[in-house]
């Protein structure tokens, strides 16, 4: 894959990135998981006045830093409601910030030593760091970890400019301190403790931990003692004590000793890395650890790249708590020193593996996409609703299938006759975002199964014709955070007792999982014949009076 060498590599990645997923991005529904709960805290804070201190159904909520929150809540202000589009750029512009950032570092290790990078080595790492399975994933879904990554990177990149004296160090001194609490101040300990602790083992393994406090000194401490002091006051002034021992405590170090949430065994990452980084995990695992790839090491760009990766994996790994997604921020120093050591390890024989082996999934994921709905149809029992079948069958995932295969066989045409990996994974990266951009027309079809917005909005319409008093749930996962679309608490009935209170509603619109009332025959039996709308995988009763039973 050529392209015009004179065009900057993160600018044609950044619209390529833009061109295939900013539709899918405008089109799809809010998920009930974590994005509707932090758009139901933005909402909650804006109704209680709230700036430092946030809770969620009317119970406080210190597990995250106000700074993506108020991000939300100053979207809302402006645009009058939750854009979807609006939204997903809070994770968009920082994931095409981070590359340019790792692209920009790349290329001043290029001025400092002897290696270079053309633009087919900048444009495929670029494109890898975008594509990479949880890189992409997040940068268009709801979550602060992306905004996070981006200020990691960037305290680490200007701690990289001082250790070699780039630029301004006055300026960069400041910001070093800056960065890392913005970091702190999106997501919490992990910003600090990542730049940190790979600044500290940087220099020990460099020999140079006598200049420790040249870059984490006095200046640095007592910058973050005073933003973090400003961030504490407000908590303390609005939330009390009792908020800011949780925020401090009970959010912190509880969730790393004994977590209550997530918790997962200490060997978790040493199965997730392998998904995270898909497709390019093998190639950056073996960069890693290969004679070749370690050439990269004696750079002080490719050191702080490793250790930066490898701080932070033990780090997490030893946390009791535990989600892949914690991993974000050691993707771009991990997909980078694969590039960085690329230009020693060249298309050998592990690098085509490398790079063969998902080139072949990727392949048979294709064939699958033009057989999945003929082989749905002889499978014993299986039962798909008729929207799900129809859009398997669609054209559009024909097409999908079609540029997916077509992508693969030329990634192994760039392997073995071309004998370029960076091509290979340029195709790879290529297919993924071509699968997204072929396949969007279908988001709004699948939204039914995505998130709860025409759910609301269904039974929000039956509620206002039927002038029935409320909206209850039964058998929905997480509905409490639907009222950032009901505008109105939901009566939630899923317990042990849940299936005779289905029987005792009376005058209520009861949106009802599909999956809950297969269980439960009783509460099936007592809406037996009610007239209800189904929205993907829920029924929405309109309950005018119970019998009695």
């Amino acid at each position: 894959m050529k392209l015009d060498s004179r065009l900057h590599p993160v600018f044609v990645t950044a619209v390529f990135m833009a061109v295939c997923l900013l539709p899918a991005m405008a089109l799809k529904d809010i998920s009930p998981s974590n994005e509707l709960r932090y758009l139901s805290i933005a909402d909650e804070a804006i109704e209680n006045g709230s700036v430092f201190t946030f809770s969620n159904q009317g119970e406080p909520y210190a597990d995250k830093p106000p700074l993506y929150l108020w991000l939300l809540m100053l979207s809302k202000l402006l645009f009058g409601g939750h854009n979807t589009f609006i939204l997903s750029l809070f994770s968009f512009i920082p994931a095409i910030v981070t590359i340019a950032v790792m692209d920009r570092w790349l290329m001043q290790v290029s001025r400092l030593t002897s290696i270079k990078f053309p633009f087919g080595d900048r444009f495929t790492a670029a494109m890898a760091l975008g594509t990479s399975a949880m890189f992409l994933g997040t940068a268009v879904i709801l979550r602060m970890d992306m905004l996070m990554t981006m200020f990691i990177v960037l305290a680490l990149y200007t701690f990289y400019k001082m250790y070699r004296g780039i630029g301004n160090s006055t300026a960069n001194g400041i910001l070093l301190p800056v960065y890392i609490f913005l970091a702190l101040f999106t997501k919490g300990p992990v910003g600090i403790l990542m730049p940190v602790l790979s600044i500290f083992f940087f220099l020990l393994l460099s020999g140079r931990l006598k200049d420790t406090g040249r870059y984490l000194g006095v200046r640095t401490w007592l910058i973050l003692a005073l933003l973090c002091g400003a961030w504490f006051l407000g908590v303390w002034l609005e939330g009390g004590r009792e908020y800011l021992d949780n925020l401090l405590f009970h959010q912190t170090l509880d969730r790393a000793v004994d977590a209550f949430h997530h918790k997962k065994p200490v060997w978790y990452y040493l199965v997730a890395i392998w998904y995270v980084a898909a497709p390019y995990s093998i190639a950056a695992i073996y960069a890693l650890f290969s004679r070749a790839g370690r050439q990269g090491y004696v750079t002080d760009a490719g050191r702080l790249f490793v250790v930066s990766f490898a701080v932070t994996f033990i780090m997490l790994s030893l946390f009791s708590s535990k989600l892949s997604v914690y991993l974000l921020p050691v993707l771009p120093f991990l997909i980078y020193y694969m590039a960085l050591s690329g230009r020693n390890t060249g298309c050998n024989g592990w690098m085509r593996f490398a790079f063969l082996v998902p080139a072949l999934l990727l392949a048979i994921v294709a064939v699958a996409m033009f057989s999945a709905p003929h082989v749905m149809a002889f499978i014993p029992g299986l039962s798909l609703p008729e929207d799900m079948l129809q859009t398997a069958r669609s054209g559009y995932v024909y097409v999908a299938g079609a540029l997916l295969l077509f992508c693969s066989v030329m990634s192994m045409h760039a392997l073995f006759r071309r004998k370029s990996w960076t091509e290979a994974a340029s195709w790879l990266s290529a297919s993924i975002l071509l699968v997204v951009l072929s396949i969007t027309p279908l988001v709004p079809r699948l939204n039914d199964y995505i998130g709860y917005r025409n759910l609301a909005a269904v039974a929000k319409e039956l509620k206002e014709i039927s002038g029935a008093s409320g909206v209850a749930t039964y058998g929905v996962h997480r509905p409490e955070n639907m009222d950032v679309f009901l505008g109105e608490d939901v009566l939630i009935l899923d317990g042990t007792e849940s299936g005779e209170a289905v029987s005792g509603l009376s005058d209520m619109i009861l949106i009802a999982g599909k999956p809950a009332l297969r269980d439960d025959r009783a509460a099936a039996e007592t809406l037996s014949g009610m007239y209800n709308v189904q929205v993907g995988d829920y029924l929405v009763y309109v309950i005018r009076r119970m019998p009695d039973l």
